[in-house]
This record gives C-alpha cells, structure tokens and sequence, in this order.
C-alpha cells in the first residue's frame, strides 16, 4: 500500500481495517498453507501429514506440499541443484506456486555441525532462500526445523574430510546443532521448530527411544514428537489433548504431546517464534496546534501503519506531522499491521493554544522569508543576544542547531537543508521562553 494521505473519515479506516483483520485471523487460526523443504528426515512416516493430521484433531487445516531428496542440503535448494549438483527447479517451483504462509527449512542432519559446513553452506543459504522466499512470498513465515543428534553422537565428516568435534553422545551433538540453527534464525529472523529440543529431554528424561536402527532417522514415536512440537509453534497451541494419536498408546501420546507443549511454549521466545510478531508504538512532539509523531513499532517488513488523529481526519505514512483546528484532548490511534497480523496503541494527545499571548518571545521574534529558498533571516522587535535556533523535521529529528551571541537580526544558511517542510524552535537562554514557527523549504 502506497504511503498516502487519506481523505476518509475514521469510521471508514476502521471498517477497512476490521475487514482486514477478520481475513487475517481467519487464515491465521483455522487454515495454514506450509511449505516443507528438507530431507529424509522429514520425509520419515510422513512428518508433515502427522502434523496436518493433528491439525485436523484441532478443528484445523493444513495444507502443505514438501519436497525431501535424501541427503540434500539446503544450498541444494539455494541453488536450484540436486546432490549430483545437476539442475534442480522443483524446490524453487514450489516457492513460487505456493502463497504460503510458512516454508518450513529442514538442512541435512550433519551439516550444522561441521563449521565448514555451517559457515559456508547453511548459513549463506539460508539468507539465499529467505530473498527468494521473500521475492515469491511476502508475507509467509520461515521455521526453520531444528532436528536431532546421533543417537551415540560421534565424529561427523562430509565426504571431502571436513568434520565436526567428536561428540561424547546424543546431548553433546544436540548442543552444536541448536547452537548452529539459532544462529541461522538470528540472521534472517526466522522462527524456529525446537524439534531436537523435544527429543533432548526424552531421552535425558526416560528410556523412551526416538531414532529408528539406523541410529539417525526417527522411528515413529520420533516423528510424532516432531509434528507435535510443529503443531505447537506453527497455530501457537497446544498440542495437549489432541485425539490423533496414530500408532501410539494414549499415554505415549500424551507423554510426547507434553512434552512439545514445555519445550515449546516454557521457552517462547528462545525459539524466536515471536520473531514475526508486531508491537505498535509513538512517541509525539507538540508545537502549538501542530503534533510530530514519531513511529516506534516493531515488525518485519512490510509493514502498513493506519493513523486515526482522532478529530475525524487519518493518514498511512510512517512519521505523519499533523495539525488540530481547535484545542482539546484528541485521542490518537496507530494500527501497525504486518501482513494481516495487527497491533494497536493509543495516546492521548492535549492541544492548548489559549496562553501563547503570555510567551512573550512568541511575539517578539518572526523569521523571513517563510517560505525560505537559502538564507533564513531571524529577527526581533527588541535586543536578544543570547539565542538558539533549532531546527527539526517532520520526522522528528534535529537538522539544524545554532547558538546565537550578538543581536538579532541573525542570518543561517539552510542551503544544505533538503526542501519540505520543517518546525523551528528559537529559545532566549536568558528566560527559557520558545517561540516556535513551521518553516518551509523550497
């Protein structure tokens, strides 16, 4: 959406908005489009159908399509090859046809692990896929799926002799591996599937076996956990309770479905699943009738912000400047909105303009011309000689500052000054008295 000012009453930027908001929630809450791209690992009994299967359990749906050759890495997928490093489009094929609200990145299961690897591949292509994740798909989600150590750890070498340290058990790789898939999240602010997270304390805390024989890939009971700690970060719910059990007995089940809930949701934000969350904040700056508000919020790009100045009148730019027609309380409200995913806050903004005539400097100063090409020229009706001149503009920063020692009238060169319109504040030192004009530039 442009940022333009709009003409439209306050009732009509609600109703766009609360349109805007219940499509939203509605994909947010009851259906989900994931992407899942990896390997075997998420291939094994079908992870991403155990997780649109528990879904299903929630009253919810997923639809999904995947796509998981054995072995391959991500820098597969970043580069559109296959593991004979021989073109491969169906991955970004995928991307591009989808309108997904997550794509889920599985990397092969020693990669993370082995600093050349992690370094040189995983994390360059992470941030190659985001750009085209992004470019196809500009409001989906990347999870990134945090998986699992060997179930004895070991030394894990590539085929070209770069390998990892050698891992005393399954814990000791399972720390090198979160340790590698949350960095890869900080850098492109992703969110992240704590899978291994999951299987870590089942195995420290009971005898329950999670790998299948060949002591890598997960057996069942493995697998669930996994689309158990998905459903938990993906609908941010819990999985506890949910019907679908597959093959599990109901108190395995539950076990496993508790134990995604207290990885998941005891440590939120250590799993960055807030990473795509919105937070609306301002600050503002009165100058007589006239306010500068000064955005604050937080969110991932892109990002729409709807501004009600609560006197009737709205705006959609990020830093609006805006002036009041009478004094009074204006309740003001800024809707910051990424993707269908609001936030709102609200300020009380008091314009009082009745005891200006007391400010005595307000009617002995004037600057000209107004409007101003180069050479602004501050004056006064009687001798000041100790003075500041500020100068901010209407995004509420300060571009100009100068002390003023002799007597008015005192000329400053603006020709650096960008044209638009600014807020000049002239202080006398010796009383503390402001005087403030808008001042525009062309």
């Amino acid at each position: 959406m442009r940022n333009t000012f709009l003409k439209v009453s306050s009732y009509y930027l609600l109703v766009l908005v609360t349109v805007m908001i219940a499509s939203g929630a509605r994909a947010q809450n009851d259906t989900l489009r994931v992407l899942f791209l990896g390997n075997s690992y998420t291939a094994a009994n079908n992870l991403p159908q155990l997780v649109a299967d528990l879904a299903d359990a929630d009253n919810k749906k997923l639809i999904f399509d995947s796509y998981t050759p054995g072995g391959t890495l991500l820098w597969n997928f970043a580069n559109n090859m296959n593991t004979s490093n021989q073109l491969d489009t169906t991955a970004l094929h995928k991307i591009k046809s989808g309108n997904w609200d997550f794509v889920v990145l599985q990397e092969q299961s020693q990669v993370p692990t082995i600093d050349h690897y992690r370094y040189n591949y995983m994390y360059p292509s992470v941030e190659k896929l985001k750009d085209t994740i992004s470019q196809y798909n500009p409001c989906a989600k990347i999870m990134l799926f945090m998986t699992w150590g060997r179930q004895n750890g070991g030394i894990q070498c590539s085929p070209d002799n770069y390998c990892s340290p050698e891992f005393v058990d399954f814990s000791h790789m399972q720390d090198s591996l979160e340790s590698a898939y949350m960095g890869a999240a900080g850098l492109i602010k992703a969110n992240v599937a704590p899978v291994g997270i999951a299987w870590k304390k089942v195995i420290e805390d009971t005898s329950i076996v999670l790998h299948s024989s060949d002591e890598s890939h997960p057996n069942y009971k493995g697998s669930y956990l996994a689309a158990c700690v998905f459903h938990a970060a993906l609908w941010d719910k819990s999985p506890v309770g949910l019907s679908f059990t597959g093959s599990l007995t109901n108190p395995l089940a539950e076990y496993l479905q508790k134990t995604a809930d207290s990885v998941v949701f005891n440590s939120y934000s250590n799993w960055n699943l807030d990473a795509y969350d919105v937070s609306a904040d301002f600050t503002f700056d009165i100058f007589q009738d006239s306010v500068q508000f000064t955005n604050q919020s937080q969110s991932q790009s892109p990002v729409n912000y709807y501004w009600d100045f609560g006197d009737g009148t709205t705006e959609t730019t990020k830093n609006p400047g805006h002036t009041y027609n009478s004094d009074g309380n204006y309740l003001v409200t800024l809707i910051t909105d990424y993707c269908s995913t609001p936030d709102t806050t609200e300020h009380t903004v008091t314009i009082s303009t009745t005891g200006l005539q007391e400010n005595q400097l307000q009617q002995d100063v004037n600057v000209f011309p107004n409007p101003v090409k180069d050479i602004l020229t501050v004056i006064s009706d009687r001798t000041l000689n100790n003075v500041t001149v500020e100068i901010m503009n209407m995004f509420g920063q300060k571009v100009h500052v100068e002390s003023i020692d002799t007597n008015l009238p005192q000329k400053i060169n603006l020709e650096t000054l960008p044209d638009g319109l600014y807020l000049i504040t002239i202080e006398n030192r010796d009383t503390g008295q402001k005087a403030n004009f808008k001042l525009l530039k062309e």
